[in-house]
Protein backbone atom coordinates (compact mmCIF):
# COMPACT_ATOMS: atom_id res chain seq x y z
CA UNK A 1 0.00 0.00 0.00
CA UNK A 2 1.28 3.47 -1.25
CA UNK A 3 2.48 5.82 1.68
CA UNK A 4 0.07 9.13 2.25
CA UNK A 5 1.76 12.39 0.93
CA UNK A 6 1.58 13.87 4.55
CA UNK A 7 4.98 14.88 6.11
CA UNK A 8 5.26 11.62 8.24
CA UNK A 9 5.01 9.34 4.76
CA UNK A 10 7.67 11.41 2.75
CA UNK A 11 10.30 11.02 5.50
CA UNK A 12 9.15 7.42 6.15
CA UNK A 13 9.22 6.80 2.59
CA UNK A 14 12.72 8.94 2.84
CA UNK A 15 14.32 6.52 5.58
CA UNK A 16 12.97 3.66 4.24
CA UNK A 17 14.67 3.95 0.77
CA UNK A 18 18.07 5.49 2.47
CA UNK A 19 18.13 2.12 4.42
CA UNK A 20 17.29 0.01 1.40
CA UNK A 21 20.29 2.03 -0.18
CA UNK A 22 22.95 2.38 2.36
CA UNK A 23 25.73 0.73 0.37
CA UNK A 24 25.34 3.00 -2.82
CA UNK A 25 24.49 6.30 -0.73
CA UNK A 26 28.02 5.69 1.53
CA UNK A 27 29.73 5.47 -1.85
CA UNK A 28 28.19 8.33 -2.99
CA UNK A 29 29.14 9.90 0.16
CA UNK A 30 32.74 8.45 0.04
CA UNK A 31 33.41 9.19 -3.97
CA UNK A 32 31.64 13.20 -3.90
CA UNK A 33 33.00 13.71 -0.15
CA UNK A 34 36.65 12.53 -0.75
CA UNK A 35 37.00 14.40 -3.76
CA UNK A 36 35.90 17.71 -2.46
CA UNK A 37 37.72 16.77 0.57
CA UNK A 38 41.17 16.62 -1.32
CA UNK A 39 40.57 19.48 -2.91
CA UNK A 40 40.00 21.39 0.74
CA UNK A 41 42.94 19.71 2.00
CA UNK A 42 45.24 20.75 -1.06
CA UNK A 43 43.59 24.44 -1.07
CA UNK A 44 42.25 23.85 -4.53
CA UNK A 45 38.92 24.30 -2.95
CA UNK A 46 36.65 25.15 -0.12
CA UNK A 47 33.46 24.23 1.49
CA UNK A 48 31.23 26.64 3.69
CA UNK A 49 30.81 24.83 7.36
CA UNK A 50 27.32 24.89 8.11
CA UNK A 51 25.70 25.60 4.86
CA UNK A 52 24.74 23.80 1.94
CA UNK A 53 27.00 24.60 -0.85
CA UNK A 54 26.63 22.20 -3.55
CA UNK A 55 28.02 22.74 -6.99
CA UNK A 56 31.22 25.48 -7.10
CA UNK A 57 31.97 28.99 -7.54
CA UNK A 58 34.79 30.94 -9.14
CA UNK A 59 36.15 33.96 -8.37
CA UNK A 60 39.03 36.78 -9.19
CA UNK A 61 41.37 34.82 -6.61
CA UNK A 62 41.04 31.38 -7.71
CA UNK A 63 44.27 29.76 -9.52
CA UNK A 64 43.91 27.96 -13.27
CA UNK A 65 44.23 24.94 -11.03
CA UNK A 66 41.78 26.05 -8.54
CA UNK A 67 39.24 26.66 -11.08
CA UNK A 68 39.84 23.38 -13.28
CA UNK A 69 39.79 21.49 -10.05
CA UNK A 70 36.20 23.40 -9.36
CA UNK A 71 35.17 22.68 -12.34
CA UNK A 72 35.72 19.06 -12.59
CA UNK A 73 34.25 18.44 -9.08
CA UNK A 74 30.87 19.65 -10.19
CA UNK A 75 30.92 17.23 -13.60
CA UNK A 76 31.76 14.12 -11.38
CA UNK A 77 29.11 15.76 -8.67
CA UNK A 78 26.42 15.87 -10.71
CA UNK A 79 27.05 12.34 -12.89
CA UNK A 80 27.39 11.19 -9.56
CA UNK A 81 23.97 12.09 -8.26
CA UNK A 82 22.81 11.09 -11.93
CA UNK A 83 23.69 7.06 -10.86
CA UNK A 84 22.57 7.51 -7.21
CA UNK A 85 18.84 8.61 -8.12
CA UNK A 86 18.79 6.01 -10.47
CA UNK A 87 19.75 3.12 -8.01
CA UNK A 88 16.74 4.52 -6.11
CA UNK A 89 14.96 4.69 -8.70
CA UNK A 90 15.63 0.76 -9.56
CA UNK A 91 15.63 -0.30 -5.88
CA UNK A 92 11.96 1.07 -6.15
CA UNK A 93 11.33 -1.10 -8.80
CA UNK A 94 10.84 3.05 -10.88
CA UNK A 95 13.68 2.60 -13.08
CA UNK A 96 11.37 2.30 -16.79
CA UNK A 97 13.75 3.78 -18.85
CA UNK A 98 16.89 1.54 -18.42
CA UNK A 99 19.11 4.40 -18.30
CA UNK A 100 20.28 6.47 -20.40
CA UNK A 101 18.95 9.37 -19.28
CA UNK A 102 21.60 11.79 -18.31
CA UNK A 103 21.33 14.44 -20.85
CA UNK A 104 17.42 15.14 -20.04
CA UNK A 105 18.25 15.02 -16.32
CA UNK A 106 21.34 17.64 -16.72
CA UNK A 107 18.99 19.80 -19.08
CA UNK A 108 15.93 19.49 -16.59
CA UNK A 109 18.60 20.30 -13.72
CA UNK A 110 19.93 23.40 -15.67
CA UNK A 111 16.84 24.71 -16.23
CA UNK A 112 15.32 24.56 -13.14
CA UNK A 113 18.06 25.60 -10.78
CA UNK A 114 17.72 28.98 -13.44
CA UNK A 115 14.29 29.27 -12.96
CA UNK A 116 14.09 28.44 -8.87
CA UNK A 117 17.25 31.39 -8.59
CA UNK A 118 15.48 33.99 -10.27
CA UNK A 119 12.18 33.23 -8.54
CA UNK A 120 14.50 33.63 -5.04
CA UNK A 121 16.05 36.76 -5.98
CA UNK A 122 13.04 38.46 -7.35
CA UNK A 123 10.62 37.57 -4.23
CA UNK A 124 11.96 34.46 -2.61
CA UNK A 125 8.13 32.83 -2.57
CA UNK A 126 8.00 31.64 -6.36
CA UNK A 127 11.74 30.41 -5.82
CA UNK A 128 10.33 28.61 -2.66
CA UNK A 129 7.05 27.39 -4.41
CA UNK A 130 9.09 26.12 -7.72
CA UNK A 131 11.31 24.34 -5.41
CA UNK A 132 8.58 22.62 -4.34
CA UNK A 133 6.27 21.56 -6.54
CA UNK A 134 9.09 20.56 -8.91
CA UNK A 135 10.58 18.26 -6.29
CA UNK A 136 9.62 14.90 -7.99
CA UNK A 137 11.02 16.22 -11.31
CA UNK A 138 14.16 13.95 -11.33
CA UNK A 139 11.80 11.06 -10.89
CA UNK A 140 9.69 11.75 -14.05
CA UNK A 141 13.05 12.35 -16.32
CA UNK A 142 14.66 9.19 -15.07
CA UNK A 143 12.59 6.32 -13.82
CA UNK A 144 9.41 7.85 -16.41
CA UNK A 145 11.34 8.87 -19.68
CA UNK A 146 9.91 12.16 -19.37
CA UNK A 147 11.92 15.03 -21.86
CA UNK A 148 12.96 17.99 -19.87
CA UNK A 149 9.95 20.09 -19.74
CA UNK A 150 7.72 17.59 -19.42
CA UNK A 151 9.30 16.54 -16.37
CA UNK A 152 8.68 19.26 -14.85
CA UNK A 153 5.13 19.76 -15.47
CA UNK A 154 4.26 16.15 -14.62
CA UNK A 155 6.19 17.16 -11.06
CA UNK A 156 3.91 20.42 -11.18
CA UNK A 157 0.67 18.39 -11.40
CA UNK A 158 1.97 15.60 -9.21
CA UNK A 159 2.59 17.91 -6.55
CA UNK A 160 -0.55 19.89 -6.58
CA UNK A 161 -2.44 19.94 -2.80
CA UNK A 162 1.05 18.48 -1.27
CA UNK A 163 3.17 21.74 -1.47
CA UNK A 164 2.42 22.00 2.48
CA UNK A 165 3.58 18.51 3.16
CA UNK A 166 6.67 18.63 1.20
CA UNK A 167 7.93 21.72 2.40
CA UNK A 168 7.69 20.96 5.83
CA UNK A 169 9.34 17.79 5.35
CA UNK A 170 12.20 19.23 3.30
CA UNK A 171 12.37 22.00 6.21
CA UNK A 172 12.60 18.80 8.98
CA UNK A 173 15.57 17.47 6.59
CA UNK A 174 17.30 20.55 6.42
CA UNK A 175 17.22 21.32 10.23
CA UNK A 176 18.27 17.92 10.91
CA UNK A 177 21.51 18.72 8.17
CA UNK A 178 22.44 21.87 9.87
CA UNK A 179 22.25 20.44 13.12
CA UNK A 180 25.21 17.65 12.09
CA UNK A 181 27.20 20.73 10.30
CA UNK A 182 27.06 22.20 14.24
CA UNK A 183 27.85 18.82 16.16
CA UNK A 184 30.76 18.25 13.63
CA UNK A 185 32.04 22.13 13.53
CA UNK A 186 31.86 21.80 17.14
CA UNK A 187 33.79 18.60 17.64
CA UNK A 188 36.34 19.09 15.26
CA UNK A 189 37.07 22.68 15.48
CA UNK A 190 39.90 22.08 17.42
CA UNK A 191 41.85 20.38 14.08
CA UNK A 192 42.17 23.27 11.86
CA UNK A 193 39.87 25.19 9.29
CA UNK A 194 41.84 22.96 6.77
CA UNK A 195 41.20 19.30 8.30
CA UNK A 196 37.36 21.05 9.18
CA UNK A 197 36.84 22.14 5.92
CA UNK A 198 37.51 18.37 4.74
CA UNK A 199 35.10 16.81 7.27
CA UNK A 200 32.74 19.14 6.54
CA UNK A 201 33.02 18.12 2.68
CA UNK A 202 31.29 14.53 3.36
CA UNK A 203 28.63 15.94 5.73
CA UNK A 204 27.63 18.47 2.59
CA UNK A 205 27.92 15.02 0.16
CA UNK A 206 25.99 12.99 2.33
CA UNK A 207 23.45 15.96 2.58
CA UNK A 208 23.70 16.31 -1.13
CA UNK A 209 22.34 12.57 -1.32
CA UNK A 210 19.52 13.04 1.21
CA UNK A 211 17.86 15.68 -1.05
CA UNK A 212 18.69 13.06 -3.93
CA UNK A 213 16.94 10.57 -1.74
CA UNK A 214 13.86 13.36 -0.90
CA UNK A 215 12.99 13.64 -4.04
CA UNK A 216 13.09 10.07 -5.39
CA UNK A 217 10.64 9.66 -2.00
CA UNK A 218 8.50 12.47 -3.22
CA UNK A 219 8.53 11.12 -6.56
CA UNK A 220 7.56 7.39 -5.53
CA UNK A 221 4.40 8.70 -3.39
CA UNK A 222 2.92 11.73 -5.42
CA UNK A 223 3.27 9.21 -8.34
CA UNK A 224 0.86 6.79 -6.63
CA UNK A 225 -1.15 9.18 -5.21
CA UNK A 226 -1.72 10.55 -9.11
CA UNK A 227 -2.42 6.43 -10.16
CA UNK A 228 -4.86 5.90 -7.80
CA UNK A 229 -6.80 9.39 -8.30
CA UNK A 230 -6.72 8.20 -12.17
CA UNK A 231 -8.45 4.75 -11.14
CA UNK A 232 -10.96 6.47 -9.07
CA UNK A 233 -11.91 8.58 -12.08
CA UNK A 234 -10.86 6.17 -14.65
Amino acid sequence: MARPVSVGGILGELFSLLGDSTRDFALYTFVVGGLTAVGALAGLTETASGTLGFGFSLDSTDSPASALFEFASAGVSMVATYLLLARFLAIRGRLRMGGGRFWHYLGMAILSVIAMVLGLLLLVVPGIILLVRWSAASGFVIGAGERVTGSLSASWAATRGHGWAIFLSAVILIGGILACYGVVGTVFDFAGAQVLEAISAFVEAAASGMFAALGVAIYCIVHDDARELSDVFA
